[in-house]
């Protein structure tokens, strides 16, 4: 009887052990196929391109640790002033991401990351050595240009990953954000705001770094008629000739068909459905994401709390909101991947509405500080799965490619010029309505735009940029891209072939003219 009992105790180790090492070999296969596959380096270039994000969350961050101290060395400072230093950082936003818009398709979305260190290591440099407050306002002025700038993150991204990818990696950039804003609340509850302003100049060298080892997006490339950069850049990002070729075989037809169009077609450019429609829709999604309190409680985090009243310090308290910002970050780029945007965003903005409700009624009724605290950072967690992330994404997503550079600009300047009037503006609004008043306007704003999102937000999920761009058209054609058949009146249902990234559809039928470029252009790099 016991070695019957020996014998199948033996027997079960050993299928574990076999399980685990068939586990171990499938996840070494696994990572063999990312590197093969070039999964890998689209993933290495996306994380390039968004480290620019963890300076955005140093800027973003910075004024709720320096407030409290510089406060409390300069008693005499007035709300007035306080409210410009925390503004200041904001109000060059705009003029940062019409710059930016405009010179990422002038230079490239590749030289454009790299040159924004110069704006941000001055600005940081001018608010550390600051002896005065004029100087420590003209210093968070020049800090902006990097947040309004930093959006071209999100167009170099869209362009270089596959759509399968294009969600989770998107969703990086509000992640290292995130990240950035918990270390910055983590130094300043520890260290002076001038050390902490070094620290952050310093750390303004890594992108430029970064981004020299990782190609230009190829399809910038493509549309400046360098075909053999793209190809290379292509390569170099799919580790594959064949991929790398189609992928590229479409954008090229359709930038030959662009090349003849004369000034004043290109002006009509801006007047068409799939820029228009597009772009109020992402106007009126930031709107309602403003007035949700979200940037609010990022700018006056310290502040906020010390107002709204809660059980912990106000320091501790706003590194428990940066780091569940952090945390609910990676959840959001992992359920990015599994759900429809819409219902993403609508989901995101309900639940931080009822959070914030419910401070607010806890609030009214003097109920625990405890519990108001919890619902506060309900609200932070819950905005960090849709609702902060999602315009941001979209707007590198939803235009079309030979202007995707301007109107993304366009679209965050507009977004920058809410945000500003948000932050400059609360302290006049809690004195007026009081901080419990407050709690009620963003919770209501919240769920009316969790509303809005599931009834007018377009979905992305899955697609690829062109079939994005092609929901906005004037003509509408009804087609699924997630089982890549498209139907037409007549009731037959035509096949048609998805493509791997976010250039163009990979196509079966090649031109003889392209392949015999193609071709030609791979004999010579051997």
């Amino acid at each position: 009887m016991r070695s019957c009992i020996m014998e199948g105790c033996q027997r079960r180790a050993a299928a574990v052990r076999h399980r685990r090492t068939r586990t171990m070999l499938l996840n070494i296969k696994g990572f063999w196929k990312v590197c093969r596959y070039g999964d890998l380096y689209m993933v290495l270039a996306a994380l390039a391109a968004q480290s620019i994000n963890i300076s955005v969350g140093f800027c973003q961050g910075f004024s709720a640790v320096l407030l409290p101290q510089y406060t409390r060395d300069h008693p005499g400072i007035s709300s007035e002033q306080t409210s410009w230093i925390a503004s200041l950082g904001v109000i060059s936003n705009p003029i940062g991401a019409l710059l930016g818009g405009m010179m990422v398709d002038a230079v490239g979305r590749r030289l454009l990351l790299q040159s924004i260190v110069l704006p941000n290591l001055i600005g940081w440099l001018v608010i550390a050595l600051s002896d005065t407050y004029v100087f420590l306002c003209v210093g968070r002025f020049i800090t902006g240009f990097t947040i309004g700038m930093s959006t071209a993150s999100y167009i170099y991204v869209a362009e270089i990953t596959t759509p399968e990818k294009r969600g989770v990696l998107s969703a990086l950039g509000p992640g290292l954000v995130s990240t950035g804003i918990f270390i910055v609340y983590s130094l300043g509850a520890f260290i002076h705001w001038r050390t902490v302003a070094a620290i952050c100049a310093a750390v303004s060298l890594l992108t430029p770094f970064l981004m020299y080892f990782v190609p230009e997006s190829p399809l910038w490339l493509a549309s400046k008629g360098q075909m053999k950069e793209a190809y290379d850049a292509m390569f170099w990002l799919r580790q594959n000739n064949n991929t790398a070729q189609q992928e590229l075989m479409e954008f090229t037809k359709d930038r030959k068909q662009n090349e003849s169009m004369t000034f004043k077609q290109k002006l009509g450019l801006f007047k068409r459905r799939s820029v228009l429609k597009p772009f109020a829709l992402l106007i009126i999604f930031f709107m309602f994401q403003e007035m949700s309190g979200i940037y609010v409680i990022l700018y006056y985090a310290v502040d906020f709390f010390k107002s709204v009243g809660t059980s912990v310090n106000e320091f501790t308290a706003s590194i428990i909101v940066g780091g569940v910002r952090v945390f609910m970050g990676a959840v959001g780029a992992c359920l990015i991947n599994s759900f429809r945007r819409k219902t993403l965003a609508a989901a995101s903005g309900l639940l931080l509405g009822v959070a914030m409700l419910g401070a607010a009624v806890c609030d009214s009724l003097n109920g625990p500080p405890s519990i108001k605290l919890g619902c506060i950072l309900l609200h932070v967690s819950f905005s960090m799965v849709g609702f902060l992330q999602l315009p941001w994404i979209m707007s590198g997503e939803l235009y079309p490619q030979d202007i995707r550079g301007i109107m993304s600009g366009a679209t965050s300047c507009c977004a920058y010029v809410l945000i500003f009037f948000n932050i400059k503006t609360y302290p006049q609004l809690e004195s007026l309505v009081t901080s419990n008043g407050t709690l009620y306007i963003f919770a209501i704003c919240a769920i009316l735009g969790a509303t809005y999102c599931y009834l007018f937000l377009p979905e992305t999920k899955g697609k690829t940029l062109t079939e994005i761009m092609r929901q906005f058209d004037e003509e509408k054609k009804e087609n699924d891209p997630e089982i890549g058949y498209m139907k037409h009146d007549s009731g037959e249902v035509k096949s048609i072939q998805r493509r791997h990234s976010a250039g163009a559809a990979v196509s079966l039928e090649k031109s003889k003219e392209l392949v015999k470029q193609w071709t030609q252009n791979n004999n010579d790099k051997k």
